[in-house]
């Protein structure tokens, strides 16, 4: 009997990490560069039906990883709890990584012409926390005006930057290039960010907070505040949300993620105005009227 409850007990963590080795296999495939995937969110719920996967959906070889979140699929800690903090998540969670040393990262990802969106429920798709303490430093998110680049408010000046509309981004592979070097310095700092080989972000400035050595990756489907959901559309049913990955990786030189010409193509651009989206945790839909074009030297 005491054997039996011992396996019973262990069993979701036996099941995660047997996934997360099929999962790291089919990511190496494509390479991790100077990122390596560390293990499968705590996070995610022990109940989930299929939260992360190995697909044959895929832009760059034959797999690529999709992930999945249904209603309800909430997990807990000891110490932590996303379903008593109005959260949902299937991440992949990343080793951590020194600041102040220039990076370039690149994903595809792939929303399906279905996907159930929960704007204005926040929906994380990438981002990079910074530890000791933790803070949320930028997410690529999705919303209500499609894929937004959040320098988040628990360590910047809050703001979401209209990186790619809806009608262009659901039903095809999206590229996303990123390149910072997380300097806290504000003539030191920098981040740039193209869509599908367009400079979409250039900002110049402070690029992660004074306190904390190390940050990481995790991305995946990360909901939170998902209660705005449900008021604005008077439900208590989240519905399933599907995304997928393919090709991530990163390096310390554009040249060794990408070849010489795309680099020589992505950094002689320039770009002058910004499409602000104006988040509003009450909207049902997206308004033109919420989206406002500014100077790039707005960010802070």
């Amino acid at each position: 009997m005491k054997t039996f409850l011992t396996l019973f007990i262990f069993l979701p963590s036996l099941v995660l990490a047997s996934s997360f080795s099929e999962i790291k296999k089919a990511l190496k495939q494509d390479g991790f560069g100077e990122i390596i995937p560390e293990e499968l969110h705590p996070l995610i719920s022990p109940n989930a039906k299929n939260p992360i996967s190995v697909s044959g959906n895929s832009i760059i070889g034959d797999k690529s990883i999709k992930f999945e979140v249904n209603n309800g699929e909430c997990g807990e800690e000891p110490k932590s709890s996303d379903c008593d903090t109005d959260r949902e998540r299937s991440e992949i969670y990343y080793s951590h990584e020194k600041w102040k040393k220039e990076k370039w990262y690149k994903f595809n990802i792939f929303l399906p012409k279905d996907y159930n969106s929960i704007a204005p429920a926040k929906m994380s798709l990438i981002q990079w926390k910074r530890h000791n303490p933790s803070k949320v430093l930028v997410m690529f998110q999705h919303t209500h005006a499609g894929l937004t680049f959040n320098r988040n408010k628990d360590s910047f000046e809050d703001s979401h930057i209209i990186l790619k509309s809806n009608d262009v981004l659901l039903g095809q592979w999206t590229e996303i290039i990123f390149n910072t070097n997380w300097h806290p310095d504000e003539d030191k700092g920098f981040m740039k960010v193209w869509i599908d080989g367009i400079l979409k972000i250039d900002f110049k400035g402070t690029s992660n907070t004074s306190k904390g050595e190390e940050l990481n990756l995790r991305y995946g489907l990360y909901a939170s505040a998902i209660s705005r959901y449900k008021k604005a559309f008077n439900t208590e049913i989240i519905p399933q949300r599907i995304v997928y990955f393919d090709g991530v990786n990163a390096e310390t030189k554009c040249e060794k993620l990408l070849d010489k010409p795309k680099c020589n193509n992505l950094t002689s651009q320039t770009i002058e105005k910004y499409e602000l989206f104006m988040y509003d945790k009450n909207d049902i839909k997206f308004h033109n009227h919420s989206v406002v074009k500014l100077p790039i030297n707005f960010l802070k």
